[in-house]
């Protein structure tokens, strides 16, 4: 990713950050990079490249629209996905609607910064009963914010962003380890649970 951004000039470096971050919460591709593209696309903007100002607009802009079109395929496409699989019975899909049914618009604030999450969360929002009024306002608080902060620290990196984006990497993926370990293990208890009041319930007309 860093070698493939620093081979292009001008406009197409806004395209294919806009197209990287379109690709990874428009489409739930969560192993495409939306980090990593803003911050090169601020480090390129330090060397001249591109203007700032444009490339913040660029990022901010497209990670807004992202969201709008993972929430729009949610509501299209995920209620046929659910109906013709077992998808709906699926405790992270389960618990990811209840969470935002009981939260709100804050879990799709909060979700725009964690990697994995990201990517789905809007289509999940798309599912649920969230109001497209109150998921189009904490996409664009989150997507303004998120992308104006990780293109200045590309600009402010300079040339130290390769850096930056190690620590960036390291960071993320110590993130979703710390998710998927409390998942698995809310899904451990919660089964050890469901067995331990299953066999009380069987032992109930013995007694």
């Amino acid at each position: 990713m860093t070698s493939f951004l620093t081979h292009f000039h001008g406009p197409t470096i806004y395209l294919v950050v806009a197209g990287f971050l379109i690709a990874e919460s428009g489409f739930a591709m969560f192993f495409i990079p939306g980090e990593i593209a803003v911050v090169i696309g601020g480090a390129l903007a330090r060397e001249g490249r591109v203007d700032i100002a444009a490339m913040v607009l660029v990022a901010v802009v497209a990670a807004i629209v992202s969201y709008l079109i993972g929430y729009g395929l949610g509501r299209v496409i995920l209620p046929w996905v659910l109906e013709h699989t077992s998808l709906d019975r699926h405790p992270m899909m389960v618990r990811a609607r209840t969470e935002l049914a009981r939260r709100g618009g804050p879990a799709v604030l909060v979700g725009r910064f964690i990697v994995v999450v990201r990517a789905v969360m809007p289509a999940v929002a798309g599912l649920s009963d969230l109001r497209l009024r109150t998921f189009v306002f904490y996409a664009v608080v989150g997507g303004t914010v998120w992308a104006t902060f990780y293109t200045l620290l590309g600009y402010a990196l300079g040339a130290a962003y390769q850096h930056a984006l190690h620590e960036i990497g390291i960071w993320t993926y110590i993130a979703f380890g710390v998710l998927v370990v409390a998942f698995v293990t809310w899904h451990l208890v919660r089964t050890r649970r469901h067995r331990r009041t299953g066999a009380e319930q069987r032992e109930e007309p013995d007694a």
